[in-house]
């Protein structure tokens, strides 16, 4: 019986924090006969779990008479502890290059800072991370401006919740040739293309607009091996992992002053548009400024990456 108590009382307390979590300082606290109907609680079971939000101090109210009871303070990050099951699951690009091991520590400062467990996959192509998150296997996933303009375009169940501003996914793209006399696509050429790239596929399309060229399927992260091979004949690429790895040996130009450069250069985060509780959550957790500040450290060497 007692255990039976608990667990009711339990489960309570988690239905009335994620509703509570929705709600700010100041606003009504809905009446019990409210939570009793949406959630099919007994009176006591909902009376208990708010007196344990209101004797933890998670909560605190004051009665005004007719206009209700008003929810004075909230305790948002115990609220979060509560209504979370697990870690927060996001994903993002491999972390191949100095800004996505930046990026990936911001991330994971701001999660110990709340004290909230994150748990990150590294998935490679933005369509895969995009479609993890549509499906709600993840919470959130971080990609370029331009793939989640994309995505959002083709179906209506994502949205853009953090913008991290340009260079925060990457410093350039760059046509990468070759024959090291190549400097621009020409007819007839061998263009590696990844399908499974928003922004490589993007990218790609619209530089080769009006020329004849054959596309040749190739992931992302083998087109250099696949122009070293000569398996292709120009491919398009983050410059980052060129910088990095220094493959200055490459015959490489870069893509510069379009919109869609631009924009691909720029990470954000995408959230399922339904889930308010978990926008609520990362709202208060994914500071972008401390992000990019620890991003900054770890491309300019001054900070150990930890992911």
């Amino acid at each position: 019986m007692q255990e039976e108590f608990l667990n009711k009382t339990g489960k309570a307390i988690q239905q009335l924090s994620g509703e509570l979590i929705l709600l700010s300082e100041g606003s009504r606290m809905p009446v019990i006969s409210e939570f009793q109907e949406k959630y099919g609680m007994s009176r006591g079971t909902v009376q208990n779990a708010l007196n344990y939000l209101k004797e933890e101090k998670i909560i605190h109210t004051v009665s005004q008479g007719r206009q209700g009871t008003i929810l004075t303070t909230i305790d948002y990050q115990r609220l979060q502890k509560i209504v979370i099951e697990g870690p927060i699951r996001g994903t993002m690009p491999l972390p191949y290059s100095k800004t996505y091991e930046g990026f990936a520590t911001g991330l994971y400062e701001v999660f110990q800072r709340a004290e909230i467990p994150l748990s990150m996959a590294y998935v490679r192509g933005s369509k895969d991370r995009m479609d993890l998150t549509s499906e709600k296997t993840m919470h959130f996933s971080i990609v370029s401006k331009l793939a989640a303009l994309q995505a959002i375009a083709e179906e209506n169940k994502l949205e853009i919740f953090k913008d991290f501003g340009p260079r925060s996914y990457l410093s350039n793209h760059v046509m990468i040739f070759s024959n090291p006399k190549s400097s621009k696509i020409e007819n007839h050429m061998r263009v590696g293309i990844d399908h499974n790239s928003y922004d490589q596929q993007i990218l790609t399309e619209n530089a080769t607009v009006g020329k004849k060229v054959e596309f040749i399927e190739v992931p992302s992260h083998q087109l250099i091996y696949s122009l070293e091979q000569g398996l292709i004949d120009v491919g398009i690429w983050n410059y980052d992992e060129i910088k990095d790895r220094k493959l200055d040996h490459l015959n490489y130009q870069f893509l510069e002053g379009s919109v869609e450069d631009d924009l691909s250069s720029t990470a954000v985060c995408v959230i399922h548009k339904d889930n308010l509780l978990l926008k609520k959550i990362l709202m208060s957790v994914i500071d972008e400024t401390k992000i990019l500040s620890v991003q900054k450290q770890v491309i300019e060497g001054k900070m150990i990456p930890h992911y």
